[in-house]
């Protein structure tokens, strides 16, 4: 049976977004706390990354699958890293968006299965950074400020980079004392303006399994950050046909289309 990529909604986790009172804002309790849980539920997990994403099939499965289909299963249980987890949401869009394609080419649809290994590893890599970092690892960026807090770039897991901070929002008419958010950011679509770069942010942070750390990524996010990329690399694949009998090879003949 093909597999289906269903459409759902990430609400369970442990929320980045922390809603402090006005007091507590201010006290020293507070801000010692203010990454401490981000809400009642136990952050720490007693197996890897992978199995947490395993074992919650209903957000996860289509993730899980596509973990499994680009050979990065044991990344994600045995090497100490952060992954920023897209939800099964964006891979749904991202496949909506290479099938309408199709639809208006007279072209077969496709499903998850007939997309290369070589395609999902490429696009799972720009969110796993080799490391453990819970947000409050991460220094403060501000788009409209970037020059006084302008975050950090990172060299994702295959060597993307990405830019990654925390926002600090006003609150109750007092500037950056609210919740931290932390934003992700493709710093090299637009290096002359970061305002205008692709940027995603995090629903729910600091998940820590045994072997890092699980950030997932807001439902509306961008599979690949770019709007048409995942279409135009996916569909340049299908074109030159499966590599995925000899990946290793496939790459190195394929290597221009993720330019």
């Amino acid at each position: 049976m093909k597999k289906q990529v269903k459409m759902k909604y990430f609400f369970r986790g442990k929320m980045l977004l922390l809603i402090c009172g006005l007091a507590g804002v201010l006290s020293a309790g507070c801000q010692k706390d203010y990454y401490a849980d981000g809400g009642l539920a136990d952050p720490h997990y007693a197996g890897s990354i992978y199995d947490y994403l395993a074992n919650d099939p209903y957000y996860f499965d289509t993730i899980t699958y596509i973990i499994d289909r680009a050979g990065m299963k044991t990344v994600l249980q045995e090497d100490t890293v952060t992954f920023f987890s897209p939800t099964d949401d964006a891979i749904k869009g991202a496949m909506d968006d290479l099938n309408s394609y199709r639809y208006t080419n007279l072209e077969d649809s496709v499903h998850l299965e007939d997309i290369s290994p070589e395609v999902w590893r490429y696009f799972l890599s720009m969110y796993i950074l080799e490391g453990k970092f819970t947000a409050n690892k991460f220094p403060r960026v501000d788009p409209n400020n970037i020059f006084s807090y302008p975050g950090i770039n990172y060299v994702m897991y295959d060597g993307y980079v990405l830019n990654i901070g925390l926002i600090y929002q006003d609150y109750g008419g007092a500037e950056a004392v609210g919740a931290r958010i932390l934003n992700l950011t493709d710093i090299t679509y637009n290096p002359s303006d970061f305002r205008k770069d692709p940027k995603v942010q995090i629903a729910t942070s600091d998940i820590q399994p045994l072997n890092g750390v699980l950030h997932v990524l807001k439902n509306s996010h961008v599979f690949g950050f770019r709007q048409g990329e995942f279409k135009r690399i996916a569909e340049q694949y299908l074109l030159l046909g499966d590599p995925s009998k000899s990946p290793a090879s496939a790459y190195r003949k394929n290597k221009n289309i993720f330019r």
